[in-house]
């Protein structure tokens, strides 16, 4: 197996386990089922005065190492791909590390209300008020990276799945941001819809990784 080969079937593996660990929040009605799934940040099940918050954040920073190092390589040996769609999923995995190794929330204002009251008055740290910002980033870079995967996808299949992928994730971003405001509309379900497009998307990465972007050109 030549280098780039080794390289870009090395990066598909390291966005499956992304994935998956990206997925650690289905186990959350199981250890945490104080968080309504519906009205709750996914990221109230890292805070730090919640239970099992330490798996929670590995999931995190596994994720991103993850998705960094596959950005890294496939910046360098996948060519038939725009730059940007690794740059994006480059931003993603750095930001969601951080996320979860650094900028976690102090506690879970869904269900504290003098959390939620502290929140408010910004009186909590400054690495709980950065969570937002990290949280952003990550999803502006993986943004970035669909818009760039879709347009050199070739092949109906590759298109669809594509397809699906960009309209799940950008309905559960934008599902997040109105429900951020009015939070009564379901904003834990728009950012389980979210976290839901993702994960598809870092699949979607890796199988563009491993086989590129055209069925006639397997890799």
């Amino acid at each position: 197996m030549n280098r780039p080969r080794a390289a870009r079937t090395g990066a598909a593996v390291a966005l499956v386990l992304a994935a998956v660990c990206y997925a650690s929040w289905l186990l959350g009605p199981v250890l945490n089922p104080g968080l309504d799934p519906v009205g709750s940040y996914l990221s109230e099940l890292a805070a730090r005065d919640q239970p099992y918050h330490r798996l929670f954040q590995l999931g995190d920073v596994a994720t991103g190492l993850c998705a960094a190092v596959a950005g890294l390589l496939l910046g360098r040996v996948a060519r038939d791909v725009p730059r940007p769609a690794w740059w994006g999923l480059l931003l993603f995995g750095v930001a969601t590390a951080v996320d979860g190794g650094w900028t976690t929330m102090d506690c879970a204002p869904s269900v504290d209300a003098r959390c939620a009251r502290l929140e408010e008055l910004g009186e909590l740290s400054w690495r709980h008020q950065a969570h937002t910002v990290t949280s952003s980033v990550a999803v502006a870079g993986a943004l970035l990276s669909v818009v760039a995967i879709l347009a050199v996808l070739r092949g109906p299949a590759r298109r669809r799945a594509g397809l699906v992928v960009a309209v799940v994730l950008l309905v559960g971003t934008v599902g997040t941001l109105i429900a951020a405001v009015r939070p009564e509309w379901g904003l834990g379900l728009w950012q389980r819809t979210q976290l839901t497009g993702l994960s598809g998307w870092l699949l979607l990465a890796a199988a563009v990784a491993r086989l590129g972007p055209r069925p006639e050109e397997p890799r």
